[in-house]
């Protein structure tokens, strides 16, 4: 991998474009959605069973919680799925 980011630069830093977008998929475009109710988006994205790389609902606190939840497109770009979730007693650390 590393071989490949360096090779994505020319000598000067310059990152080389056409390289880049020639790469076997890297992860070059993430989706980003907000639902209302993410616990229940999240059921209904499970049981349609598009993707087999689907996370569980994950907690990020910096400033203030986010919960998401991510799978992959059949082309495998990530799709993030964020919203309003109120979570289970113990179901994250404090």
């Amino acid at each position: 991998m590393n071989q490949i980011i360096i090779r994505s630069y020319n000598e000067r830093g310059i990152p080389m474009y056409r390289e880049i977008v020639n790469l076997p998929n890297s992860r070059k475009v993430v989706l980003n959605f907000w639902d209302e109710d993410l616990r229940k988006e999240f059921k209904r994205v499970k049981g349609l069973n598009i993707s087999k790389d689907i996370t569980n609902i994950k907690y990020v606190c910096n400033v203030s919680p986010y919960y998401y939840f991510q799978l992959t497109d059949p082309d495998g770009n990530v799709i993030e799925i964020t919203g309003k979730y109120v979570p289970e007693n113990g179901e994250f650390p404090e």
